[in-house]
């Protein structure tokens, strides 16, 4: 295999995986902030909006490796694509560290239900394998943004990990705590994670 077939069908597969993950955030991002705001749940919420974030980089990715296959020089969609990752994580790091903290202080209690539960855990699996398949692709492309994609696609998959536990938790033992702090210790993680971005070379 020559080295632009081989970049050729590297640039395939970003696309793929971009345009994979732009859909399926979308939609679970949408329900996962519904059943979130019905349930209570900070660290659900929180998920969702990291969705929507992925998504909008992975739009900004799509355009930029379809502008690539075709023999153009798009960069400035990938460095768009950088900003809106490192950028989002910062956001959604604080909100969510800031919230949780709230709801830790006033004791409010999180109303977990089966449908927070199926969606947590099918975006567990959904979300870990598209940061794998990210991560692979980045770092044979190379792409700095895709890299950072499949980072907040970790973050995210991370946040439903938390909502799986804290549902499981309140439902089950009685735990009020079990949410919002989980999704603190996500919150503090995704934080740590945008400042490793930005440090990183480029």
């Amino acid at each position: 295999m020559t080295t632009a077939t081989r970049q050729t069908d590297l640039l395939r597969s970003a696309v793929r995986v971009s345009a994979t993950s732009a859909a399926w955030t979308v939609i679970a991002s949408a329900a996962a902030i519904a059943v979130g705001l019905t349930d209570d749940s900070v660290a659900l919420v929180a998920f969702g909006f990291v969705g929507l974030l992925d998504c909008a980089a992975s739009v900004a990715l799509v355009a930029h490796f379809r502008d690539a296959r075709s023999g153009g020089t798009a960069e400035h969609l990938e460095r768009l694509a950088l900003r809106v990752v490192t950028a989002g994580l910062v956001t959604v790091g604080v909100a969510t560290a800031v919230v949780s903290v709230l709801r830790l202080v006033d004791g409010s209690d999180t109303h977990g239900s089966t449908a927070a539960v199926v969606l947590a855990g099918a975006s567990l699996l959904a979300l870990s394998a598209l940061s794998l398949r990210k991560r692979h692709v980045s770092t044979r492309l190379p792409s700095h943004a895709l890299l950072a994609d499949a980072h907040l696609s970790a973050v995210g998959a991370g946040l439903a990990g938390v909502t799986l536990v804290g549902t499981a938790m309140a439902r089950s033992l009685g735990w009020w705590w079990a949410d919002p702090a989980a999704a603190l210790a996500v919150g503090v993680a995704a934080f740590g994670i945008a400042v490793a971005i930005r440090r990183e070379p480029r």
